[in-house]
């Protein structure tokens, strides 16, 4: 069954479309103001941060560069007289003040004449700058012009790569007298700059003015961050003219398309909202009349089952039943809820008892149902337990059970009647085959003895299947006599292992079993038919040369008793059905075991009536059998 959802009016659509329109030109309105705010704040942002760049370069390069105009106002002072002990002196102290100072040379008339420190840079030593035709033309105008310059990255003589700060020096009498260069080491301060830039998180490049629109490729940095809109500053240091170019990793107007987003998400929920609104009247009572269909459809199946359905509230008060539970029970129309459900029982008192029985949905227990004129009859209860609303409830199942009831009754009667009446012709051929067998009728060949030897034994067998259908009839329709009294269960368990060790011995299986004395209520021969029946199986399917244990466990107020063998075990899926009637694991017709599939049924009946229990435990190596009776004092 689908749902359709009706249509908006005419004038629903144009609101709408109306209102789209103005949220569309609204946000876009927004998204740009937030745009140029987020420009101008990424602006000045890289504004401060290119500043203090600029501050820190032109802090590391300024010490070197005032240490060597101190240096040249010394020379001058000494009108340009050079004394080798005295720059021994001076040279190293201006080398440490200043860390970036890679070597200080002085030229007089040119020529490299004292370089400091000497070692690595001897190649530098006596070198005329005039013999160097790439940094001459520059020096020639430093000189021209009087004005000290920064000039770099420069390849050096001795090898590698720095800035040169050179200072032309002129006497008192205007007359030049040469040249101080200091190289100044460009790696540490690239890596400070680096650090700087990072820690700021900002991408940055340097390069050269070579004139009033002429500049070099950057000495540092990506190139490209001149021609992309970057943040870019004029540096001008000592002579030198630098172009700073800058731009921050995070780009600032990258918030205008979750803003966008965000805007267009809020107001596609509002139009989604509006337009739900619009029609909401209308789906509403499409839905209430496709629920009450539902309900009358629901109601019309739950009516018709031929079981009696119950709903209750978690005291057990009766809510809901449907017309199936009115018919079974007899009750006018509409007048069980209100009622506890144990109303319904024969017993009102067995309620604990059936919660019990019925403590997971897929158990099924019998129970007497009462009817409103006061009969009772055969009912079978199933019981689940609901959470609706975070509420508990119970739904219960009852179904009258009282023809099959009769069904299984004219059934066992006729087990029954066919077993008497099969017992004494039986009987009477099972004597003649072992008179025959036993030579009463004369000598036999082999083969003839081989014959009634095998009929003999399936009259065995037979008349084994004809007691335990008569033994289980008369424990099932109540008929069996039961004497219970104090019986000494230690006693009987010698006394079975003993019967029971004529069977054993030919396969050399021994029985075990702790001398412990417990007593228990119980009628003596239906116990020992117990004990009998599940060794009896032990030694069955129990390996040759192996060991049965039996073995004592109190608990409680109950004594069990297991019975252990070194067998295969039983298969897991059919442990269910272990204590149902003609149950056998291997039902093939050439199976390895005999049996007529109700020992075990027997033996549970058995211990039903003397208000105990019988179970099956999986062992990792072969299996457990046991019982379980009430403790009694010894007498």
């Amino acid at each position: 069954m689908t749902l359709r959802l009706p249509l908006l009016a005419a004038w629903h659509w144009l609101m709408l479309l109306l209102l789209g329109v103005l949220a569309l030109f609204g946000i876009e309105l927004l998204v740009k103001h937030e745009q140029q705010l987020a420009s101008s704040q990424q602006w000045q942002q890289e504004l401060a941060t290119a500043g203090r760049l600029r501050a820190m370069l032109e802090s590391e390069l300024n010490v070197p560069l005032y240490l060597t105009m101190g240096l040249a106002s010394y020379i001058q002072a000494n009108s340009g007289v050079l004394r080798d002990a005295e720059l021994d002196i001076l040279l190293p102290g201006l080398v440490q003040q200043a860390r970036h100072i890679r070597n200080i040379g002085i030229a007089p008339g040119n020529r490299l004449q004292y370089v400091y420190p000497l070692q690595g840079n001897e190649q530098a030593l006596n070198l005329y700058y005039p013999d160097i035709v790439e940094q001459w033309p520059v020096i020639a105008d430093i000189i021209q012009q009087r004005r000290a310059r920064l000039a770099g990255p420069i390849q050096l003589v001795q090898g590698g790569t720095a800035f040169i700060y050179r200072f032309p020096l002129f006497m008192n009498d205007n007359q030049y007298w040469g040249i101080i260069s200091t190289v100044i080491n460009i790696d540490p301060i690239w890596q400070q700059l680096n650090q700087e830039a990072q820690e700021q998180q900002v991408k940055l490049a340097l390069r050269s003015k070579l004139s009033a629109q002429q500049f070099s490729d950057s000495f540092y940095g990506d190139n490209q961050l001149f021609y992309d809109g970057s943040l870019v500053l004029n540096i001008s240091l000592r002579g030198a003219d630098w172009q700073l170019a800058l731009r921050s990793e995070h780009n600032l107007t990258g918030r205008s398309a979750p803003l966008r987003a965000l805007m267009y998400s809020l107001t596609l929920l509002f139009l989604s909202l509006l337009g739900w609104l619009f029609y909401s009247n209308q789906q509403l009572k499409r839905a209430a009349q496709q629920i009450t269909a539902s309900e009358a459809y629901l109601r019309s199946v739950n009516d018709n089952v031929m079981d009696a359905i119950i709903t209750t509230d978690e005291n057990g008060i009766i809510e809901t039943a449907n017309l199936a539970c009115y018919r079974l029970f007899g009750y006018p129309a509409d007048s069980l809820p209100g009622l506890h459900w144990s109303s319904l029982l024969a017993v009102p008192e067995q309620v604990k008892q059936l919660y019990s029985a019925t403590s997971s949905a897929d158990k099924e227990v019998e129970s007497q149902g009462l009817r409103h004129n006061g009969s009772s009859f055969s009912l079978l209860l199933a019981r689940s337990t609901l959470n609706i609303n975070q509420q508990h409830r119970q739904l219960l199942l009852l179904r009258d059970i009282t023809e099959r009831k009769k069904e299984e009754r004219l059934k066992n009667e006729f087990v029954a009647t066919v077993s008497h009446e099969l017992r004494t012709p039986l009987t009477a051929i099972s004597g003649a085959l072992g008179l025959a067998v036993g030579g009463a009728l004369g000598q036999l060949t082999p083969s003839q003895h081989k014959m009634l030897q095998l009929a003999h034994n399936n009259c065995t067998q037979l008349h084994q299947l004809i007691n335990d259908l008569l033994d289980i009839e008369k424990l099932s329709g109540g008929h069996a006599r039961f004497d219970l009294k104090p019986l000494n269960l230690t006693r009987l368990l010698q006394q079975c292992q003993t019967q029971m060790q004529s069977v054993a011995y030919p396969r050399q299986i021994t029985l075990q079993h702790n001398e412990q004395d417990y007593w228990v209520l119980a009628d003596e021969q239906r116990l020992r038919q117990v004990c009998l029946n599940l060794i009896s199986n032990a030694i069955k399917f129990s390996p040759s040369e192996s060991a049965i244990i039996l073995l004592f466990q109190p608990l409680d107020r109950d004594i069990r008793i297991c019975v252990l063998d070194q067998g295969p075990g039983v298969e897991h899926d059919f442990v269910p059905r272990l204590f149902t009637r003609f149950a056998q694991a291997d039902s093939a017709d050439n199976r390895s075991h005999a049996g007529t599939g109700l020992g075990l049924a027997i033996c549970k009946e058995i211990m039903t009536k003397m208000h105990g229990s019988i179970g099956y435990q999986r062992q990792q190596q072969g299996s457990c059998f046991y019982f379980e009776l009430p403790q009694q004092p010894a007498p």
